[in-house]
């Protein structure tokens, strides 16, 4: 059999499988690192389409956590309304015993007295409650909402809590304040008339918490649904992009193996030239 000196015929064929396998096993490497899909050039439509899931799922995710935050703007505002509520209903109390007429001037001025520092209490509370430097009950916020969908088109998912909010302060509950308040105490008729006004109140709180526990029900139902959402929506990426490992853990072991055998091949196919120059 005749040895080819000019042209290497083996050697360009096995330096070929092997610059197939190295390429092989380079992609392998990145694959298993990193996932299946990582240029467009790799599965341009999965690249789209798994793109459009992550962004799915990142706003799925986002918007889990505004719907967590505002059930626990929601738990802070109920809370001021219903130490409000326990106030005016101490208040109730006061006025049913301004409105007996055996009491004399000394109790009916002691009454009064506590029943100003209760409403003074009312106006704190609703002046104080805050989440995140969000005034809850002084009517300064009345048009909070929250953002509870993961598309910007989902605006019928923007919730407005706000309208459950608003003042809670005393005299926009319909209680008297100040001088009005002496004077619907100054007698017992007076009293009887102030007794209304404080059942308005309280039906008023009452209205709002119901609101609250309403909506606090809406975005528990939501934190579930955006939950098994962005699971799904993050396995689905994660079947288009990830790579299966075991079998591209195979590949890579077979190419590696075709690498180890091409290159003894290729140093004993590059040897025959050199034998042939020894020999002539």
């Amino acid at each position: 059999m005749g040895i080819q000196i000019n042209t290497n015929v083996s050697s360009s064929l096995i330096q070929r499988s092997l610059t197939s396998a190295n390429k092989e096993i380079e992609q392998s490497m990145v694959k298993i690192a990193y996932g299946r899909i990582n240029k467009a050039v790799e599965d341009a439509a999965g690249l789209s389409i798994s793109e459009s899931l992550k962004a799915q799922a990142r706003g799925s995710e986002v918007a889990y956590s505004n719907a967590q935050s505002g059930i626990n703007l929601l738990e802070t505002a109920e809370s001021g309304l219903g130490s409000i509520s326990e106030n005016l209903q101490r208040v109730r109390e006061l006025t049913m015993q301004a409105a007996n007429g055996t009491y004399g001037e000394a109790e009916r001025d002691a009454i009064k007295s506590e029943i100003q520092s209760l409403v003074s209490e009312i106006d704190r509370v609703a002046e104080s409650t805050s989440f995140n430097d969000i005034k809850l009950l002084n009517g300064s916020n009345n048009d909070t909402s929250l953002q509870i969908g993961a598309n910007a088109e989902n605006a019928t998912n923007s919730l407005k809590i706000g309208d459950a909010l608003g003042s809670a302060k005393a005299e926009t509950l319909g209680m008297p304040v100040g001088a009005n308040l002496d004077n619907a105490l100054s007698s017992s008729a007076n009293a009887a008339q102030l007794l209304d006004n404080i059942d308005g109140a309280l039906s008023s709180i009452n209205e709002r918490r119901s609101n609250i526990g309403s909506m606090q029900n809406r975005l528990e139902s939501t934190v579930n649904s955006l939950q098994i959402k962005q699971e799904n929506m993050s396995a689905a990426e994660s079947r288009i992009r990830d790579v299966d490992v075991a079998k591209e853990t195979s590949k890579l072991t077979q190419n590696q193996i075709l690498q180890n055998s091409s290159a003894l091949l290729l140093a004993q196919a590059n040897q025959n030239p050199a034998m042939a120059t020894i020999l002539i």
